[in-house]
């Protein structure tokens, strides 16, 4: 949940144009909607709590993308492969540490 939070947090209006992409799309998403997945992704990668679950959970995350892909009509039938790269994750958000979990944003600069 945190990673995801973290995603909509600093990519939200990139995630608000592939929802809307998506869903004006569900026959054809996969191909309409993939520039808007790469920004996304771009936009996600820059966060340290992302990069981890992106190499961390790149196996889970695999299978659910082979899945969509073999399945572009039926992506219900990925939920198992959502479920595995989920947990994952949230593994991975559980045992992150306190610098994991920061925005990608600068606060404030250490003082010695």
């Amino acid at each position: 949940r945190e990673a995801l939070a973290v995603a909509a947090q600093l990519c939200g209006p990139e995630l608000e144009r592939y929802g809307r992409c998506v869903a004006a799309s569900p026959g054809s998403w996969h191909q309409d909607c993939h520039q808007l997945s790469l920004s996304v992704t771009a936009c996600a990668s820059n966060h340290p709590l992302v990069r981890r679950i992106r190499r961390d959970c790149s196996d889970s995350f695999g299978a659910f993308e082979r899945c969509l892909r073999e399945r572009p009509q039926s992506a219900a039938e990925c939920g198992p492969h959502v479920s595995q790269f989920l947990l994952c994750a949230q593994n991975v958000t559980q045992s992150a540490t306190p610098g994991d979990a920061a925005t990608a944003t600068p606060t404030a600069t250490p003082r010695d």
